[in-house]
């Protein structure tokens, strides 16, 4: 049976022996049904709409949970994009005594020394959204990027007919999921050799840093009828496109409140069509619900995968009617859901 917060504190000893201070500091049963669950939440940084999304849906997750009598509460830190700051605060987590961690990893690598530590304490951790990490230790939960590159590429192919010269706007350098997604696009574009790569950017995942870039390059581009990014760029990219006076291509958008409302304005004014594919925001609130699960005593896989959604125009003007700029549209994933379609999927 799980111990009290004090038990697993009083053993360790800090410093540099960390993991052997660590081992064995408490059992891993199940939960009593009286007890508080802290969950730490190890957040990469929190500066855009989807990080603000995840957050939200991990704090919904938590809400429900409570209001069905569990007692979940989370302890939320904040890396700044800086993986040591995130290995400090991950060593933090497990001296504090939560227990289960749920991280979004900056490296994967840099932070199997920190994953170890928890591990060994008893504290499991669950790598996601992100991209995986190299230590076989942590539970993983992350999207297909396959199902993601072919639902992005085979829309804008029956939009085309397979053709087109397209602007390729990446996300984060040397991010494990920036190249996933890249990769998947790239595999799904095997099937369309008309359509043609004549530019590509990196936009950092960063509405204002894809529109700097993409107007540096506009003037050298030829005709461009399709772009491809990541999430939060179609904004930035639109509004580039808008700027030097030229029409915005076909390109999927984001989930962010920026990207759905100038989707449905572009619609409005000229019967603009297109949909908003994404990595969804709610996996955070699929990550909540595997950790009480987990700790629940249910048998959790080590590797799950969470969906990745299609918002139509449709959706957008009745389901997220209203949206503000700064809101982003994420799916809310409840217990029972995650159970059935993530911990139990066939």
């Amino acid at each position: 049976m799980r111990r009290g917060n004090a038990k697993r504190r009083a053993v360790m000893v800090g410093g540099l022996l960390l993991a052997a201070a660590f081992a064995g500091a408490m059992a891993t049963g199940p939960v009593m049904a009286e007890d508080k669950i802290t969950i730490g939440v190890a957040m990469p940084f929190q500066g855009n709409g989807w990080q603000k999304g995840f957050l939200a849906a991990a704090q919904w997750a938590a809400a429900e949970l409570n209001a069905k009598g569990k007692k979940v509460e989370l302890s939320v830190v904040d890396a700044a994009g800086d993986p040591q700051t995130q290995i400090q605060q991950i060593n933090n987590l497990t001296l504090q005594g939560v227990y289960f961690i749920i991280l979004e990893p900056l490296s994967d690598t840099a932070l199997n020394g920190a994953i170890d530590n928890a591990v060994n304490a008893g504290i499991p951790v669950l790598t996601t959204a992100l991209g995986s990490v190299t230590n076989s230790k942590a539970v993983d939960l992350q999207f297909d990027y396959d199902e993601l590159g072919e639902k992005y590429v085979s829309y804008i192919a029956e939009r085309t007919g397979g053709k087109g010269n397209a602007l390729n706007i990446r996300g984060l350098a040397g991010n494990a999921a920036e190249q996933a997604i890249q990769d998947a696009y790239v595999k799904a574009l095997t099937k369309y050799p008309d359509i043609k790569i004549v530019a590509e950017v990196y936009g950092d995942w960063n509405q204002s840093v894809a529109q700097q870039r993409v107007s540096a390059i506009l003037p050298t581009l030829p005709d461009v009828n399709i772009i491809f990014s990541q999430g939060v760029a179609a904004f930035g990219a639109a509004q580039a496109f808008m700027s030097a006076g030229r029409d915005v291509p076909l390109q999927i958008y984001g989930f962010d409140g920026v990207d759905a409302n100038l989707l449905l304005e572009l619609n409005a004014k000229s019967g603009y069509q297109s949909v908003a594919i994404n990595t969804d925001p709610g996996i955070g609130s699929v990550a909540v619900n595997v950790a009480v699960a987990k700790l629940s005593g249910i048998d959790v896989p080590m590797k799950m995968i969470s969906p990745i959604p299609t918002i139509t125009l449709e959706d957008l003007k009745t389901t997220y009617k209203g949206m503000a700029d700064s809101d982003i549209a994420w799916v809310k994933y409840d217990y029972d859901w995650t159970l059935a379609n993530v911990i139990h999927a066939k």
